[in-house]
């Protein structure tokens, strides 16, 4: 995931920049395909960062470049996991069950009904409710532990 628009520090340098990379788990379980925003706990500008867990819950921070880190601070953590669901299922469930086979094109749908539904407990998915606070060190972190609980 690119942050674009994100400069890479207070002033905009990238020389500040560290390494910060870890692994997403809820439960105590890896959590595969979350967005993850570290965003600033001391409204520093420019100090957004983000990355996307792969298939072992495992991201890479991003300001501008990919993986290139973050700016050392205090950050709160917003995680999501959303899935698009219609008439209560997945999209890809409900484009099956109207018979869609994957060849042609893909049966009709009411867009208005599709719902972005949360898969991860809502207080991780905005600043203001996130009760995650972590810290990036002056010298980086590549074992950042993000754990989300119920």
């Amino acid at each position: 995931m690119i942050c674009a628009g994100c400069g890479g520090s207070r002033n905009g340098s990238r020389a500040e920049l560290v390494p910060a990379a870890g692994v997403v788990t809820y439960n105590g379980e890896p959590v595969a395909d979350a967005t993850l925003e570290f965003r600033s706990a001391t409204d520093v500008p420019n100090s957004l960062a983000a990355g996307r867990a792969d298939a072992e819950g495992k991201f890479i921070l991003t300001t501008d470049r990919p993986n290139d880190g973050a700016l050392p601070g205090s950050y709160k953590v917003v995680v999501k996991k959303e899935v698009q669901t219609i008439d209560g299922m997945t999209l890809d469930e409900w484009l099956k069950d109207q018979g869609d086979d994957g060849v042609g094109d893909p049966p009709e749908y009411d867009k208005d009904k599709l719902v972005n539904e949360q898969l991860l407990p809502v207080q991780y998915s905005s600043a203001e409710t996130t009760p995650l606070t972590l810290e990036v060190p002056a010298k980086g972190n590549k074992k950042i532990a993000v754990e989300l609980i119920d």
